[in-house]
Formats: C-alpha cells, sequence, structure tokens
C-alpha cells in the first residue's frame, strides 16, 4: 500500500525514482537501513558508498534509457531500466530492484521483449529496438 503511489508512473523517468509516498520512503528505505546498521557493522565511509551506489542504481532502473551495459547486467540476472519498466507498467512482475534471481526463481520475471512494444512508447524497451 505505501508503494503504491509510486507506481502511478507507469512509465517511470530517471528521478521518478525517489517519488514516492513518506511512507514508502520509511518502510522501504530508513527502517531496511537503520537494521542493515545494527547488523553488519563497518565504517561511516561503507556505508556512504553504499549509500551512493544504491541511490544511483535506484535512478538507473527508472531511466527512460537503455543503457550500454544492460546486456551484460541481465546475463547475471542484475535488474535493468528496461526490466523495472516491466514492473512499472503490470505491477505483479520483476519485482527485483538489484537483481531478478528470485523473480526467476518465483516465476515473476518477465523479460521486455515478452510484451508489445505498444506497452512501453516512449519508453526504455521502446528504445532498445
Amino acid at each position: 500500500r505505501s508503494h503504491k503511489p509510486h507506481h502511478r508512473f507507469t512509465n517511470p523517468k530517471l528521478f521518478d525514482a525517489f517519488n514516492g509516498s513518506p511512507a514508502d520512503t520509511i518502510l522501504m528505505i530508513l527502517i531496511p537501513l537503520y537494521i542493515t546498521a545494527n547488523l553488519v557493522h563497518c565504517n561511516v565511509w561503507t556505508y556512504m558508498a553504499f549509500g551512493s551506489v544504491y541511490a544511483n542504481w535506484l535512478t538507473l532502473i527508472h531511466s527512460e534509457y537503455p543503457h550500454i551495459w544492460d546486456k551484460a547486467f541481465r546475463l547475471f540476472g542484475l535488474g535493468t531500466a528496461a526490466d523495472h519498466h516491466v514492473h512499472h507498467k503490470f505491477f505483479k512482475f520483476n519485482y527485483g530492484h538489484l537483481c531478478m534471481w528470485y523473480d526467476m526463481l518465483c516465476r515473476t520475471y518477465r523479460h521486455p521483449d515478452s510484451f508489445p512494444r505498444v506497452f512501453f512508447v516512449d519508453s526504455v524497451a521502446d528504445k532498445l529496438k
């Protein structure tokens, strides 16, 4: 429920990654960060590096453009912008942000090419062609 307002962007753009509700931010970012900080003890620089990489990843998977590394990421089961656009368009597929392994395991992964192009007009999946 808290994440649903974020899904009003069925064709997300780069900065829609951080356009969510306060509850979404608390439940999906702050609480996991707090729990992780109490379970994994490292220095402040490691936390800052992780936060920077994760924030950039979230931004890139919401991008409306394909990236040159997408094919390599797919080989390792890592999520791409096109994979995440499937999630925003249909809601019940491609739940993973960082990787698609659990989606593949639970049979919720759908390759962007498995949908007609009309669903992704002006989106990353359309620009892959």
